[in-house]
């Protein structure tokens, strides 16, 4: 089942997009993905947009503000985890060894977020539902399906995750550097170390998103003025690749050979 009423507590509901130019992201977005963008009633704040496919809510949108692009934020796309009480989770990450970066703020009629780094600095978002519960339409061609944590030890990083969100951490093959964070005894995310070979990354969640072909998308994507950073390759569950929008946002194409674990 690809489509969503609620999320477990613990379990990865969003995935949104602060971009540079937003026109022109919407459009690249829109293109590749056959995404529409739908602005909500912000009240005043910055726009935001619902990316949506068949009606359904895929994921967001937002322009970063002046302040952001002076200080060379780069595009990213970011992941949200469902908490049951953003206030009390978002109270609990410092003495855990990581630190709050944005505060709980309520989002309209939609819940409440909150921007938290863990102790190694990769950012990740608290979402506690109210009429919002994340994405309604997901783990198909053309919506995301996965999130990934990059960081310099899934040993040493998975306790602080395991002690907020009541995670398990499990490694998927003996002598295989991948591991997958598991809510309610299904996998949900995954985790990799990061290593010499891929250059100057920082910590961070990564985001993929389903595609029936990846050649293809590959193709159309670069058409669009995006980039391929590492062209597709197999693993154990279908075809990665490694790619960017026009304006250095990175995200991952997978084209799935197994069924997803929904």
């Amino acid at each position: 089942m690809a489509r969503f009423t609620k999320y477990a507590p613990g379990q990865f509901c969003w995935v949104d997009l602060m971009a540079h130019d937003g026109p022109q992201a919407l459009e690249f977005y829109g293109k590749l993905f056959g995404w529409e963008a739908e602005q909500q009633d912000t009240q005043g704040g910055p726009p935001y947009y619902i990316l949506k496919l068949d009606g359904e809510s895929v994921g967001g949108f937002g322009e970063m503000n002046p302040e952001m692009k002076e200080a060379g934020m780069p595009p990213v796309w970011s992941s949200y985890v469902n908490v049951e009480d953003a206030a009390a989770t978002t109270e609990r990450v410092e003495a855990l060894g990581g630190q709050v970066r944005m505060p709980v703020m309520q989002v309209m009629d939609a819940g409440w977020m909150s921007v938290i780094t863990d102790p190694a600095g990769a950012a990740v978002c608290l979402w506690q539902a109210n009429q919002t519960c994340g994405a309604t339409l997901a783990n198909v061609p053309n919506t995301w399906c996965w999130s990934e944590l990059l960081t310099p030890s899934v040993k040493n990083g998975a306790k602080f995750y395991e002690d907020l969100f009541g995670w398990t951490t499990h490694r998927e093959e003996a002598g295989d550097d991948y591991w997958c964070f598991h809510v309610g005894g299904r996998r949900h995310a995954g985790a990799l170390n990061l290593t010499p070979e891929m250059g100057p990354i920082p910590p961070h969640w990564g985001v993929y998103f389903s595609v029936a072909n990846v050649q293809a998308s590959c193709s159309t994507l670069t058409d669009l003025g995006g980039s391929v950073i590492r062209p597709p390759f197999e693993v154990g569950v279908g075809h990665i690749a490694v790619v960017t929008d026009p304006q250095g946002g990175h995200f991952n194409f997978i084209e799935m050979t197994v069924p997803a674990d929904e």
